[in-house]
């Protein structure tokens, strides 16, 4: 299941640095999701729980005219602790390896910039400079 991890900067820094985190609830597709929006198809639904994750890491930034962050993992059921109604909790603590790309959100939160997982590192200096 891929899930969306809102994060700041720094926060990619740090997990970049460790190769683990702890982290709040990502929004996944969950049953209750799913249920939910049975009219969606799949790209629909991780479009709709990307734009919630977007939401949320443009409350996160320390400034309002800056970008907002967002992580995409990939969890298995046996990792998570909880299963919300558009979120799962992780049992641990995220791993880097989990990470499958990045997401840029533009600061009217109207866009998503994506990046690769071989990208991240390169761009983070850009990033954190604002």
């Amino acid at each position: 299941m891929r899930g969306y991890l809102p994060v700041t900067v720094e926060e990619i820094a740090a997990f970049l640095e460790s190769h683990s985190m702890e982290c709040g609830p990502l929004y996944a597709p969950t049953i209750k999701f799913l249920t939910a929006n049975s009219e969606m198809d799949d790209e629909e639904g991780e479009f709709l729980l990307s734009m919630l994750a977007a939401d949320e890491a443009l409350e996160m930034r320390a400034n309002p005219t800056s970008a907002g962050f967002i992580l995409a993992l990939e969890v298995s059921d046996p990792e998570i602790a909880e299963h919300g109604e558009n979120f799962v909790i992780l049992k641990d603590l995220a791993k880097w390896e989990n990470v499958q790309c990045a997401f840029l959100v533009s600061p009217d939160g109207e866009e998503l910039t994506w990046f690769a997982t071989q990208e991240i590192k390169p761009a983070l200096s850009d990033w954190l400079q604002g």
